[in-house]
């Protein structure tokens, strides 16, 4: 593990892409990116992995990363991901979740090796819709006294977060009172905060510039 993260981004981010997918709707396949990427890239190109895991759904000119500066990554095929305007709250959502994470482990004296952070999200462009609106009514159905209908419609009964975030393999991780929280995990997870952050702004230029652009 030791020469993995000095010959891959975690030793100095405390992160490394593992594989992942992205399905397409147009051909209804998943895209894969498998984990010989992750391996092979450096620091910089971190937030071009982001933009691939999590792409827009329809072709846009990507605008350079606002946290590396870097070039503009070339614009995803049509079909994968989700349109910028139902990506960006998801995005935000997403992050708080993370912040949350992150603040947990800060408080658990412990050493964690090979962790992961597991994150899913809905790919389907109307689901994650209804699962954006499911997020903003949560807060209000845990106060309310509503009862749950039960001629309620099947596909409504399913509709639940558009999203999931999971910190995952304990294997090799130990807990030990009065060592302190693992700095090395805070940052991997700084380091995820920090992606996401230049995602979130890459997207907030996307939808600007779509606003600004005149009608045809």
């Amino acid at each position: 593990m030791e020469k993995t993260a000095r010959e891959t981004t975690s030793l100095e981010t405390g992160v490394r892409l593992t594989g992942f997918q992205v399905f397409d709707l147009a051909t209804g396949k998943a895209v894969n990116t498998p984990k010989a990427y992750g391996k092979s890239i450096k620091t910089s190109d971190l937030p071009d992995g982001i933009a691939r895991f999590f792409p827009f759904g329809v072709t846009y000119d990507e605008p350079a990363d606002p946290i590396s500066g870097g070039a503009n990554s070339e614009a995803p095929a049509t079909g994968t991901g989700l349109p910028p305007d139902v990506l960006l709250p998801m995005l935000e959502s997403m992050r708080e979740d993370i912040a949350e994470i992150r603040e947990a482990l800060a408080q658990v004296h412990m050493r964690m090796v090979g962790g992961s952070l597991l994150i899913i999200y809905e790919a389907d462009w109307e689901r994650a819709r209804e699962g954006l609106k499911w997020l903003e009514e949560a807060d209000e159905d845990e106060d309310g006294d509503d009862e749950e209908n039960e001629d309620e419609d099947e596909d409504e009964k399913r509709v639940g977060p558009p999203y999931l975030v999971k910190l995952i393999d304990f294997a090799h991780t130990k807990v030990v009172p009065g060592i302190g929280p693992d700095e090395g995990v805070l940052k991997g997870v700084d380091t995820v905060l920090t992606l996401l952050d230049g995602r979130i702004e890459q997207t907030k230029a996307v939808i600007a510039s779509t606003e600004a652009a005149p009608a045809s």
